[in-house]
């Protein structure tokens, strides 16, 4: 099957084909949501290389257990929930790792500078990580991936306009948080 007919498949159709041991149905299921799932993952890792890491272990995860998916037409969610889990694992498992200080933004001239911008990082950080999870995952979509209302919609199982909605509140909730912040 051809990639544009792909792109109006239903998720329902492609998981069944999937089921059946259809190679090209799984391939257009990465195709379509690797964007996506890379985003949410980044907005819980921030390192690109973890995020990869995280969308090959979803889709590792959900070729496992596709058969337990219940409700074939909602792939999309049932993706976003299995990433994640792996990235909060990741997250999990890189800081027992990890030495404290490690991810410090430092522009190497301006020590005064470098603090100020270490702790807005450190103040998005933190008000990203309280966020509801659908909250930082539309915003990791939208911002990190470039992803469309429809195309975030489409992942969610939500319409265009309560992605609008969210993304609106959301970034309130992050200004107020930041105000400090602004120039």
């Amino acid at each position: 099957m051809r990639k544009a007919n792909l792109e109006y498949e239903s998720d329902a159709s492609l998981v069944r084909r999937w089921l059946s041991g259809d190679g090209n149905a799984a391939a257009a299921v990465v195709e379509r949501y690797t964007d996506a799932l890379g985003a949410i993952a980044y907005g819980v890792v921030r390192n690109r290389a973890l995020a990869e890491d995280a969308v090959q272990e979803t889709f590792a995860r959900a070729a496992r257990t596709l058969g337990q998916l219940k409700d074939t037409a909602r792939l999309g969610p049932w993706l976003v929930g299995i990433v994640r889990h792996v990235a909060v694992d990741l997250v999990r498992r890189r800081m027992r790792e990890t030495p404290l200080g490690e991810h410090d933004v430092t522009s190497g001239g301006n020590p005064g500078r470098d603090a100020m911008r270490n702790e807005a990082a450190g103040a998005l950080r933190e008000a990203m990580a309280a966020l509801p999870e659908d909250q930082r995952d539309i915003i990791a979509m939208k911002y990190v991936a470039g992803m469309s209302y429809a195309a975030i919609a489409g992942v969610l199982g939500i319409t265009p306009d309560a992605v609008s909605q969210k993304l609106w509140r959301v970034r309130r909730k992050l200004q107020n948080e930041l105000l400090e912040f602004r120039p």
